[in-house]
């Protein structure tokens, strides 16, 4: 009897595994990204939008909403000049920033001179939040290390430059704009780069300045990243999380 007992435990146990794993493999990610492992990244570089649109906020964090949604609902898209955003109340560090939500839609510039806290606002009002580094990571692999991608010196492109996709299918994680990830580390202070025979993209992980606050990581390099360095291992992390620079952007996860 025990033993036929323990059999029927083990099958109840294996039959509510099993469903476990068919109601997480049959799981889809919004319309607006792509599957990687656990998480879903989104699939284009963020434009950060403001709108007080409550159906347009919906669609926003259905990650069903679209360019002509945006523009016929009157939403106006920051992070296209320096300060506009911190101009428009959404200030460095991010606090009081609502109102402001990240969008992953093809064929826009990509909102930029972001600071990581204004990101991970962004990111949390559409109801996302930054990638983690390892999920950064796994998301832009396969992405090419140089063209078709915005490297230096190509300009700036729209979200969805053709070509530069990850094996996943997330475009421009290399180039265009560097992104912020969730991860913060000791502000670094030099750029050495990795052993050549790791890799030949840029390495800003030198030395600590544990005075100074500290780095959040930026990967993946911008457009204005000179020669090889923009790839997917270009990683620094010389910058605080209340900066922003010319090359700095981000996409949301959940």
């Amino acid at each position: 009897m025990r033993r036929l007992i323990g059999m029927l435990l083990v099958g109840v146990v294996g039959l509510a595994v099993g469903l476990a794993v068919s109601v997480a493999e049959a799981k889809k990610c919004p319309p607006d990204s792509v599957p990687v492992g656990p998480a879903c990244i989104d699939t284009y570089e963020a434009s950060v939008w403001t709108t007080t649109d409550t159906g347009l906020i919906a669609k926003i964090k259905k990650g069903t909403v679209t360019l002509a949604d945006l523009t016929e609902a009157g939403a106006t898209q920051y992070g296209l000049v320096l300060g506009d955003l911190t101009a428009n109340g959404c200030p460095a560090k991010g606090n009081g920033c609502i109102g402001f939500y990240a969008v992953s839609i093809a064929g826009v510039t990509p909102s930029r001179f972001i600071t990581w806290f204004q990101a991970a606002a962004a990111a949390r009002n559409a109801g996302k939040r930054l990638p983690t580094n390892a999920e950064w990571q796994a998301a832009a692999l396969g992405t090419p290390d140089g063209a078709p991608c915005s490297v230096d010196p190509a300009p700036l492109g729209l979200t969805g430059t053709p070509g530069c996709a990850s094996d996943v299918g997330a475009f421009d994680m290399v180039g265009n704009l560097s992104e912020w990830v969730a991860d913060w580390v000791p502000r670094s202070t030099g750029c050495p780069g990795w052993n050549p025979l790791f890799s030949d993209d840029s390495m800003c992980l030198a030395g600590a300045d544990d005075t100074a606050g500290p780095g959040a990581l930026l990967r993946g390099g911008s457009f204005l990243t000179a020669g090889d360095g923009a790839g997917v291992f270009a990683v620094i992390g010389l910058n605080g999380p209340s900066v922003s620079i010319d090359g700095s952007g981000f996409r949301g996860a959940q």
